[in-house]
């Protein structure tokens, strides 16, 4: 796992339990996906954007998933995992948008998943 900060003083006004979830519960997830690739990835990238917004993201270079999966991830109860309750990623959500960010993934199959958190000043 990589860490990249790039701005050591970055800040944001967050519930630090929530936010631990959210980032716990995508860590998690980027570890199964990378389970099976050899020379697994996972970064943890944190910054300012241009518009002032502070990003976190989480990228893996797992399996990736389909568009279709995409679609569905953030339905509660969706799951692509035989242990999985298809909360986390709804809880994520909710979290953010709770919040008043916004949680976007990009993901190919083969090619690894990104999720990007966007939280406004």
């Amino acid at each position: 796992m990589e860490t990249n900060l790039a701005n050591p003083y970055i800040s944001l006004h967050a519930d630090p339990a929530l936010l631990d979830q959210v980032l716990i519960n995508l860590l998690v997830n980027a570890m199964e996906a990378v389970k099976t690739v050899e020379a697994p990835q996972i970064t943890l990238a944190a910054y300012t954007s241009p518009d002032e917004k502070t990003v976190i993201k989480v990228m893996d270079n797992g399996i990736g998933m389909s568009q279709e999966v995409q679609e569905k991830i953030f339905i509660p109860f969706f799951s692509t995992r035989k242990q999985g309750s298809g909360i986390g990623l709804s809880l994520c959500k909710q979290i953010v948008l709770l919040h008043r960010g916004t949680i976007q993934v990009q993901s190919a199959p083969g090619e690894g998943t990104t999720f990007m958190l966007r939280f406004g000043q």
